[in-house]
């Protein structure tokens, strides 16, 4: 009884030390961030409506205007600034995941290896019935001349998107945030 006691302890313990050595590999296989971006920015190339751009800033002050197609390029401008692909999520980003009930989604987490990143944070929202992103949310710093513009991009699928800029100061303290959403549905 002590020899089998004794071999079922060796094999807990080999097992044990082996999971250690195995690499974790990404629960789900990356998504070409970028691609999709671009595919739903071409998209409002086709929609016969008129596209909404609502501005906020801090102060409470609200402006709504319709913009061109043609300006909805400089508006997204922050979404297509760093190219995030399939390959610089698996090789420079660590990912998290966990299904959601509430929001009925799986949510898929990439946060960046490098703290200096100019994106260093990317979820993305999956509807796990048909495999649809259902929205993408982008965090990063990007710099202005002596500015550090802190950017909270959210895309929705189909639907709009949301691009909140803080910038500070050289002192790093917080000088204004203005928030502008495109709204095409």
């Amino acid at each position: 009884m002590k020899i089998l006691y004794s071999i079922i302890c060796i094999i807990l313990a080999v097992m044990m030390l082996s999971c250690g050595n195995v690499k974790k590999k990404n629960e789900y296989p990356a998504i070409n961030v970028t691609g999709y971006l671009k595919g739903q920015i071409k998209l409002l190339d086709s929609i016969p409506y008129g596209l909404l751009k609502v501005t906020a800033n801090d102060k409470g002050k609200i402006d709504s205007v319709y913009i061109t197609k043609k300006d909805v390029w400089n508006l997204v401008d922050p979404f297509l600034s760093a190219t995030i692909d399939k390959e610089q999520l698996e090789t420079d980003y660590t990912e998290t995941s966990f299904a959601d009930a509430t929001i009925e989604s799986v949510v898929i987490t990439y946060d960046a290896k490098d703290k200096d990143a100019a994106i260093n944070q990317i979820t993305v929202y999956i509807r796990p019935d048909n495999g649809e992103i259902n929205q993408i949310y982008i965090t990063g710093y990007f710099t202005s001349g002596k500015q550090i513009m802190k950017k909270q991009l959210l895309w929705l699928h189909n639907q709009g998107c949301t691009i909140i800029s803080s910038s500070t100061n050289e002192s790093s303290t917080l000088s204004q945030t203005i928030t502008e959403k495109l709204i095409w549905q």
